[in-house]
């Protein structure tokens, strides 16, 4: 083993065993594991290149969770993913998803269905792609272009609970594209441009569909002008619903806040339901021009037609800037959010549980844990966010798996790490 070495009185035996173990779960760094947490680990192809903006979905009745994310290797961008079959705790081996595709891959999303069955979308160059697996991610099936002609970009995805209504909205030069399928992705409709404004970009970024068949997708809406979408302003935090399988849209912006002290730490905007149809609406944004951002909460129990007063779920941050939200909901009552902020000089990625439909929630617990690893990783966290968005689930048991990325401070570099809710 040319340029490696053991320590001192490990044997042979034992190192394979560690190397294997490294391989299952990732690279990890330093596990003092947040109490009630297995402790974080890289998941991303470290020392192929740079991860960004993962994705995750977890099978509802059984124990496999799924996880995707943008791979660098030099130039190339393509997509690669890992799946579980212990609900989050090791992960197998790195696979392309498209290994056919070619580079140009980005922006992927992932979801599951009560069948098992797997879906994706991503982005092929500017068009809009998705794939479906029946077996568990082994193998999947020849991508089909669903973004038709149109100009495509951050796609989201939300599935109903059999998989059989699929909805899919992306930005199509600013304004809002959208797709649905009711034959679990089969075919898809013709897309439908569903905004028609000026001087905005939307970021889709959370869907869901409730048991009544209503679907509820979200996003931030940006200022932007002549393609610069790093502009100043006023950030409208829009939720998008239908009543009837994606025939129409109904829009209500649910809040409206401002771009922050860094464009990678601005506006997120996110949406989960659980089993009882209770909605919570999670999503960051500064409440003055280049301030820091705070992290809000709105409920809806009336399947989106209306949300409550917002709460603030960063009050013990100190001020400190937080974006980069995530949330899932599962059984009745249940929800889990999980956001980025830099108390402390460092990034970390916190979270916070609700078993009572988002009324109450636990303390903030910290999911990033890890204090080595990468090169970007310390004891008081890391540089910022490497990507627009993190993703939570959660698994079959009923525990958190919260992915993230986290990078060095000029987002140069950085990877995908994971942890799981013990």
């Amino acid at each position: 083993m040319s340029g490696s070495t053991f320590r001192v009185g490990m044997t042979v035996r034992a190192a394979l065993a560690v190397t294997l173990i490294a391989l299952a779960v990732g690279v990890a760094g330093v596990r003092a594991a947040t109490a009630g947490w297995q402790g974080e680990s890289i998941i991303s192809s470290h020392a192929t290149g740079d991860g960004w903006e993962p994705a995750i979905a977890a099978d509802p009745s059984s124990p496999y969770v799924y996880t995707a994310w943008m791979q660098y290797s030099g130039p190339s961008i393509t997509i690669s993913m890992r799946t579980s079959t212990d609900g989050g705790s090791t992960w197998g081996a790195v696979k392309p998803l498209c290994a056919s595709c070619g580079k140009g891959q980005y922006d992927i999303t992932l979801a599951t269905s009560s069948t098992g069955a797997v879906y994706a979308t991503f982005m092929q160059g500017n068009h809009i792609s998705f794939t479906r697996s029946t077996d568990h991610a082994a193998t999947w099936s020849t991508p089909i272009k669903i973004s038709a002609g149109t100009w495509g970009d951050k796609p989201w995805m939300t599935t109903s609970a059999n998989g059989q209504d699929i909805y899919v909205m992306w930005a199509s030069h600013g304004n809002i594209d959208a797709t649905s399928s009711h034959d679990a992705g089969l075919t898809f409709s013709t897309p439908v441009q569903i905004t028609n404004e000026s001087n905005i970009y939307y970021y889709p970024n959370g869907g869901t569909v409730l048991s009544n068949g209503t679907a509820v997708m979200v996003a931030s809406e940006y200022p932007e002008k002549g393609n610069s979408t790093k502009l100043t302003g006023p950030i409208n935090i829009v939720a998008f619903r239908s009543t009837n399988f994606g025939g129409s849209w109904q829009r209500t912006v649910a809040d409206t806040l401002n771009t922050g002290a860094t464009f990678a730490t601005s506006s997120v905007t996110t949406v989960a339901s659980d089993a009882s149809g209770n909605l919570v609406l999670l999503y960051s944004g500064s409440t003055s021009v280049g301030a820091n951002g705070k992290v809000y909460v709105r409920r809806s129990t009336d399947s989106g037609a209306t949300w409550s007063a917002r709460v603030e779920m960063t009050t013990s941050a100190g001020g400190a800037d937080a974006t980069q939200v995530a949330a899932a909901g599962k059984a009745a009552g249940q929800f889990v959010i999980t956001w980025m902020d830099n108390r402390g000089g460092g990034f970390n990625v916190w979270e916070r549980q609700s078993t009572d439909g988002g009324a109450t929630w636990t303390a903030d617990a910290k999911v990033s844990d890890a204090t080595s690893g990468a090169s970007y990783k310390t004891t008081a966290g890391f540089g910022t966010p490497y990507g627009d968005y993190d993703t939570v689930a959660i698994n079959s048991a009923g525990k958190a798996v919260a992915v993230m990325g986290e990078g060095d401070t000029g987002q140069v570099h950085g990877d995908i790490w994971a942890n799981r809710q013990n």
